[in-house]
């Protein structure tokens, strides 16, 4: 058994934590590294637009999942950059240890860009991920629609989704939440499918 809470009563030294469970993720963000990761979620979690969700074993209290949602991905994203010494170290370490990394970064950041201008009470299911060893008990499915909850509550209308295509688990989820497709992109070395749905 599992008990979800709220992000921001997660203990800020949790969210090491999180950010190992998101390295399972075999996404763009993962391949940045995990300082990109942890930065990231520090991001998310001081960002009140921010609607986010944990899950917690109740018996050994491990966390086992989360998921996070925002009107505005790409600030999200973009503030990283926001301590500028930490940015170039890491830009410059990740362009010579892995360039293909750093090129499919400048391609996701192109073709995301205003992915969610002019979307008026809309939002963005941006990340959910399980423990691999909690995988298979519809637990993302149950993270994703606690998001799906919490954002209709909050007053959004409509939410979206961007979901690798070889990601079966995460797209089975989604669909069994209501998403449908509305299209298949490419990003790079990514195939995509973009999902969403009413609130």
């Amino acid at each position: 058994m599992y008990t979800l809470h709220n992000l921001t009563e997660l203990n800020l030294a949790l969210l090491p934590r999180l950010a190992e469970i998101h390295m399972g993720d075999r996404g763009l963000l993962s391949k940045l590294g995990y300082p990109f990761v942890l930065r990231y979620f520090e991001i998310a979690y001081k960002d009140r637009r921010v609607i986010g969700v944990y899950a917690q074993d109740d018996d050994s209290g491990e966390l086992i999942g989360y998921g996070i949602a925002s009107p505005q991905p790409e600030s999200l994203t973009s503030q990283l950059t926001d301590d500028k010494k930490w940015f170039i170290k890491q830009i410059i370490k990740l362009f010579f240890t892995r360039p293909h990394v750093f090129i499919q970064l400048i391609v996701s950041s192109i073709t995301i860009k205003g992915q969610m201008d002019n979307k008026a009470n809309a939002i963005e299911c941006v990340y959910f991920s399980v423990d691999p060893k909690y995988r298979g008990q519809k637990i993302g499915r149950t993270l994703q629609k606690e998001l799906m909850d919490r954002a209709r509550i909050s007053g959004y209308k409509i939410i979206f989704a961007s979901i690798e295509t070889w990601n079966k688990a995460s797209l089975s989820a989604t669909l069994a939440n209501g998403f449908t497709i509305v299209k298949t992109f490419r990003e790079g070395i990514y195939h995509r499918h973009r999902l969403e749905s009413k609130l």
